[in-house]
């Protein structure tokens, strides 16, 4: 009994009486056993008990329970009659130890509610007794309070201001001395018996007799005081001319100032004034303003939410200006030049202070593979031409030297327009003839290159398909490359590029392409469908962008992935991180399953070795012959589900027809390994090889390539996995030397600032106030990577342990020599 909690001691007992319903017997004084019986019953609502009642065709079936030292029998249970089970208890000790031994016993119990499911289930019950009172309270809080100003203290309250709590009270007089300045507060009156929201020109004034009446005033947009050079001049302010101001809470129609200071000068509103206080001027005579504070709202929904549209964000504002008692109209056309206009100035800044945002920290300066792919979904409808954009060629290549690019290679190497071609296969997806609703389209998508961490690096715009010289423009790699580099040689760079193919494309080519592209060393377990996961956040922004002008579009496909990226960045430490802990799992159950499967299949080490290391092959013929055959039977496998599930007659005639192109190849390659072998070594004709499953083929050493296949799979699987690990490995070191360059480069470039007296730093067109401000921005960036590279060195310690100290002596020459390292080597 000590070692039990009482709590839990009383939750075992009641458990036990609520599910076996049993009766209580006691024990008096004397030395005879005298059981008192305690009968539970249901009653109703007189106090009369209910009468048992037994279900037709079921049994009803009561256990007795004994929990006194000598045995007590429950009588028998006539279905009929209303009986219950009795127990007799000699202490509390015996029972709790009668109810241990009972929910111990595997019987019949009762899963307890875990703490989740009981702190929901305890919220959901709060909530509905609350929320008639939260009903009653927001009710409550319509109704103006009664009292004095907050401020003077012995005035009667007219008017709240929810921005000023917790002293949110004011009279007629401290309103308006007050709110003079805070001209951007929430309002409300109280002398009508509600709240009424009062735009910022709109003061209250109290008559004789207790009467209020409304009054308009001008109010002046709030700004930093103009500095004059008088150091004893004293400022005064007067109304200028009409401004807007628009921000998170919409629309307000103010004055600009004219600051008059005391030495008799007019101190002019300058936009470096509007600048400094945290404003955005929508044209350059500032008739309309913006919070800076919106456009950095704007860009973070555009970023979150791809598919908001301009339009819905303005609704937003116009419904918020509503809201507070205020009115006016805001032009969606002018918020959208101003915002680009201040994102382009954003991105000049972050240029100064050495922010790159199309470049990965962890592929930087080697990167190990890049994915290109199309997005079709990202298409522009034909608009009126117009200027170009202001981050034309930044992410979006600029389309005269795409076409030039592409014109040049077409042109040297024969091209057919009409088809894109792929060994023996066509690809679809490259076609170049237009479709339907080709006419009202201009771009017809996007194509898209991203390194294997997510990360967008280039792209540009598809007119033609997804054509073949686009990735080759992108990222340098084209199937048929070596065509290309004997007519251009000055692209001979490219052959020291590998090209790979992901598992899904593998699948859509040719069977040889398969087992060639795929099987590339040094590029671990890189799945090449990196573009399908940007693909989800880029296709949301397809939903607007579809309707933009070029330049906007570009525009905003430009902001949209560079604030991808950044997220990308922040998180880089503990993606990286969580890969390493999952490859390093995985290497260890793949390491037991390739065990199991050899012991399984009584093989030894070199019979594994042979059979992965593709030496049985002697020839290309031989290869063509296993490539046809395997090629042939996927293709049966899937005519055989295309004719059981709903597909068309035409996918169904297009796999017949290849079908039939391959058997005829297989016959001729058949034909011609016959003329050069012995009669032994003869291969059977297509339809007598076709109709076994698992042929034997005579240059192998194993004739059973089911089971080859699956011993291949398990150690290629294990020689990636551990090519990840060291490749995850090589990308930390990467990552946290990129950190580092950043910081010294930013220190670098702030003593030349510094240093530079004369302005012959790189810095031409800043004066001196903006290069003053660019030391600032250089502090804060520094401040921040060393943050960043701090917080990486902790996630990375807890989960590399001791290699995290010895990342720097990772050499260059080691990773040179990891893409040509055996399986040894990586072991």
């Amino acid at each position: 009994m000590n070692d039990l909690d009482p709590e839990d001691a009383i939750f075992l007992v009641d458990a036990f009486l609520d599910e076996c319903k049993v009766d209580q017997h006691g024990h008096t004084e004397s030395g005879s056993k005298q059981s008192t019986k305690i009968v539970w019953l249901d009653e109703d609502k007189d106090g009369q008990p209910h009468p048992k009642r037994c279900r037709a065709g079921e049994k009803r079936k009561r256990n007795s329970a004994t929990v006194s030292s000598a045995s007590a029998t429950t009588p028998s249970c006539d279905p009929s009659t209303s009986t219950t089970d009795t127990v007799t208890i000699e202490n509390f000790d015996s029972l709790i130890q009668d109810v241990r031994d009972l929910l111990g016993s595997g019987g019949a119990e009762k899963p307890l509610p875990s703490h989740g499911r009981n702190r929901q289930t305890s919220s959901l019950e709060n909530w509905t007794v609350m929320r008639p009172f939260m009903v009653n309270n927001m009710l409550s809080s319509e109704k103006p309070k009664e009292g004095v100003c907050h401020h003077c203290g012995h005035k009667a309250a007219v008017v709240m201001c929810r921005d000023c709590l917790p002293r949110s009270l004011y009279c007629t007089a401290c309103d308006l001395s007050t709110h003079e300045a805070l001209v951007l507060h929430n309002r409300a009156s109280m002398v009508e018996g509600f709240f009424r929201h009062l735009p910022p020109s709109t003061f209250v004034q109290q008559h004789e007799g207790g009467k209020f009446s409304y009054h308009e005033k001008d109010c002046m947009l709030p700004i930093v005081t103009p500095c004059c050079d008088s150091s004893t001049g004293k400022t005064s302010f007067s109304k200028g001319k009409p401004v807007i101001l628009i921000g998170m809470n919409g629309r307000y129609n103010l004055f600009l100032p004219s600051v008059n200071c005391s030495c008799g000068k007019t101190l002019p509103v300058t936009i470096s004034d509007l600048v400094e206080s945290g404003y955005w001027p929508a044209t350059v005579n500032f008739e309309t303003l913006y919070m800076v504070d919106l456009f950095t709202t704007y860009e973070d929904l555009k970023i979150t939410a791809p598919g908001m549209s301009r339009q819905a964000f303005v609704s937003m504002l116009e419904c918020r200006t509503k809201l507070f008692g205020r009115s006016g109209k805001i032009c969606g056309d002018t918020l959208q030049r101003a915002f680009l206009e201040w994102a382009y100035a954003k991105f000049e800044v972050d240029k100064l202070s050495q922010v790159q945002h199309f470049q990965c920290p962890a592929c930087t300066p080697s990167m190990l593979a890049v994915s290109v792919d199309g997005n079709r979904k990202l298409y522009r409808f034909k608009s009126q031409p117009g200027p170009d954009g202001f981050f034309d060629g930044v992410f979006l290549a600029n389309d005269a030297e795409v076409s030039s690019f592409v014109d040049h290679i077409h042109g040297t190497t024969g091209h057919n327009p009409g088809k894109g071609r792929c060994g023996l296969g066509q690809w679809t997806a490259a076609r170049e003839s237009a479709n339907k609703s080709a006419n009202k389209l201009d771009e017809e998508g996007v194509e898209v290159a991203v390194c294997r961490h997510g990360v967008l690096l280039k792209a540009l715009n598809m007119f033609r398909g997804e054509i073949f010289a686009y990735p080759l423009y992108l990222q340098k790699q084209l199937a048929s490359q070596t065509r290309v580099v004997d007519h251009c040689p000055e692209m001979k760079d490219l052959l020291n590029m590998r090209p790979f193919l992901s598992i899904m494309h593998a699948k859509a080519h040719s069977w040889m392409c398969e087992v060639i592209m795929t099987l590339n060393e040094g590029a671990g377990t890189t799945i090449g469908e990196e573009v399908e996961q940007v693909n989800s956040f880029l296709s949301r922004a397809a939903i607007c962008s579809k309707y933009m002008s070029k330049a906007v579009r570009t525009d905003m496909l430009t902001i949209q992935a560079s604030g991808w990226n950044k997220r990308k960045a922040e998180n880089l430490d503990r993606t990286l991180a969580k890969r390493y802990v999952k490859t390093v799992q995985k290497i260890a159950e793949a390491t037991k399953d390739l065990e199991n499967l050899t012991a399984e299949l009584s093989l030894q080490q070199d019979t594994v070795q042979q059979w992965t290391s593709g030496a049985t092959i002697q020839n290309d013929l031989q290869r063509t012959i296993e490539g046809l055959y395997l090629g042939i039977k996927q293709r049966k496998f899937q005519l055989v589900r295309a004719e059981k599930s709903t597909c068309g007659n035409k996918r169904r005639h297009q796999l017949r027809k290849k079908i039939a192109v391959e058997k005829k190849a297989l016959e001729v390659a058949i034909n011609d390994h016959n003329a050069s072998v012995g009669e032994v070594e003869k291969l059977p004709p297509p339809n007598e090889l076709l109709a076994v499953d698992n042929y034997s083929w005579p240059w192998e050493c194993h004739g059973d390539m089911e089971r080859k296949k699956n011993v291949f799979d398990k150690v290629m699987m294990l020689t990636r996995l551990k090519e990840e690990e060291v490749i995850v490995v090589r990308e930390v070191k990467q990552h946290m030397e990129y950190m580092s360059n950043v910081a010294g480069l930013i220190e670098d470039f702030t003593f030349q600032l510094t240093e530079d007296t004369d302005g012959k730093c790189s810095t031409e067109g800043l004066m001196e106030k903006g290069r003053e401000g660019l030391l600032c921005v250089l502090k804060r960036r520094l401040c921040e990577v060393e943050a960043q590279l701090a917080t990486a060195c902790t996630t990375y310690k807890s989960i590399l342990g001791l290699q995290t100290l010895s990342l720097h002596d990772f050499s260059e020459e080691e990773d040179l020599e990891y893409t040509s390292s055996t399986d040894e080597e990586l072991e």
